[in-house]
């Protein structure tokens, strides 16, 4: 009996050193587990963190965009409200050259017609005088005028 004594002491000792074998791994899994635990509780605060920048980025990207659009279809409106201007300031301008091709052209006219009335101003002064000095003369007959001796006769006459 000594021997079937022997020989369960023997294997509650090996049950015992196995159990404690057995505890100590459990207790390191346990431990493994809780830093694998915590480490993916860490990464998973971690990755909240991130996701919420990454929303705010997304917004403030978003943001940033539509800003974008509101400015290209300001830029848009305004090249058409410069381009309509600038075909009103072309039709302005070619009014204007217009009226001052009116205007020389009037003026040119104008010109001629002073010239013409110029000359005839000369011609009728001279048959002013002319008539003047014929009427001293006595020579009243239309038509009939004096020559350039009578003429100087009567200045030089007393």
């Amino acid at each position: 009996m000594d021997e079937t004594k022997e020989s369960h002491n023997e294997d509650l000792e090996k049950d015992k050193t196995s159990q404690n074998y057995l505890g100590k791994g459990m207790e390191q899994v346990a431990k493994k587990l809780g830093v694998a635990h915590e480490e993916i509780q860490r990464l998973t605060d971690e990755l909240q963190v991130k996701e919420k920048e990454q929303c705010k980025l997304d917004s403030a990207l978003k943001k940033a965009q539509l800003e974008i659009d509101k400015l290209k279809e300001n830029l848009v409106k305004q090249k058409e409200n410069d381009a309509a201007d600038l075909q009103k300031a072309k039709e302005h301008n070619q009014r204007l050259d217009e009226e001052i091709l009116a205007l020389r052209n009037r003026v040119r006219s104008l010109d001629s017609e002073k010239k013409v009335l110029g000359e005839m101003v000369e011609r009728l002064k001279g048959e002013v005088c002319e008539s003047q000095e014929n009427k001293q003369l006595g020579n009243h007959s239309p038509g009939k005028t004096v020559g350039g001796e009578q003429r100087e006769q009567v200045r030089q006459t007393p």
